[in-house]
């Protein structure tokens, strides 16, 4: 368990026991159905992810992997009527405390185009739009997806220059 910076609000690591909560979420929030194996592979690397327990309800979750050194939000999300309390940025603050602890030099994720909102929410934290990509969401309407990067080069540039530090 980690205790997050507001009251009343806890992220917790995500296990058998709890799983069910996180697929609760993800049908709640997002608009694609995620396999088994998206599952399996959170259960296979617990400290990648998070649940978000507003007052002992899940109202959130972040899911990411980690792979040659770019940690990928593969979700991120709140349930509507919890939005604007600073849950998604307790995410994500979750999430740059696990890419500079794990030595990563960006982190990366797609949004839907038409997700203005969470295009806004990454931005304030300095992640750019680095690429739009036609017929990226095929059972959305529109298929187009956003390519979001934060680079985490100073991190990175510092470890170029002194190869001791991890």
């Amino acid at each position: 368990m980690l205790s997050a910076e507001l009251p009343g609000l806890r992220l917790v690591k995500i296990d058998k026991s709890n799983v069910k909560n996180l697929r609760l979420l993800n049908a709640s929030i997002l608009p694609i159905h995620y396999s088994t194996k998206f599952y399996q592979t959170v259960l296979q690397n617990p400290d990648l992810s998070r649940l978000a327990l507003w007052n002992e309800k899940y109202v959130g979750m972040v899911c990411c992997k980690i792979e040659n050194g770019v940690l990928y939000i593969m979700t991120l999300g709140c349930l509507v009527m919890y939005r604007r309390k600073k849950i998604g940025t307790s995410l994500l603050n979750f999430v740059l405390e696990l890419s500079r602890s794990e030595n990563c030099c960006s982190i990366q994720l797609h949004v839907h185009s038409s997700n203005d909102e969470a295009v806004q929410f990454y931005e304030k934290f300095g992640f750019r739009v680095k690429e739009t990509l036609e017929n990226y969401y095929r059972y959305l309407k529109p298929t187009t997806g956003l390519f979001l990067e934060r680079s985490m080069l100073l991190d990175c540039d510092e470890k170029e220059s002194n190869p001791n530090k991890k």
